[in-house]
């Protein structure tokens, strides 16, 4: 992997996605924090904290034009210092469609090169 390689999955389109409370392992984390990738599959979270790969979560979120959070359960997957890859769990079919629908929209902003 050529350096810069690793931030290529955190910046593959911009969303707007503002980030709740977040509780992992049944422990509300209190703290900064940022998103820094979404997808269809998981969410990338800078969260200047110490979590091991496995760790369950519940996150809440705002998708970009919603006024509504959507919480879902999450399991950590992979870091690399403070940057985390949580993976969705037993999303529900409407949540799913609501992330799907935005990530659909932010890659069709995405100028092409």
């Amino acid at each position: 992997m050529e350096p810069g390689q690793e931030t290529v999955r955190w910046l593959k389109f911009s969303l707007d996605v503002r980030l709740g409370s977040i509780e992992v392992n049944k422990k509300p984390y209190e703290g900064s924090s940022r998103v820094g990738h979404l997808d269809e599959t998981g969410i990338g979270i800078f969260i200047p904290a110490n979590l091991k790969k496995g760790d369950v979560a519940v996150l809440e979120f705002t998708l970009p034009n919603s006024t509504s959070p959507m919480k879902v359960n999450a399991k950590l997957a992979n870091r690399t210092g403070f940057r985390y890859w949580f993976v969705f769990t037993d999303l529900a079919a409407e949540q799913q469609q609501r992330i799907q629908k935005a990530c659909a929209k932010a890659k069709a902003e995405v100028p092409q090169s």
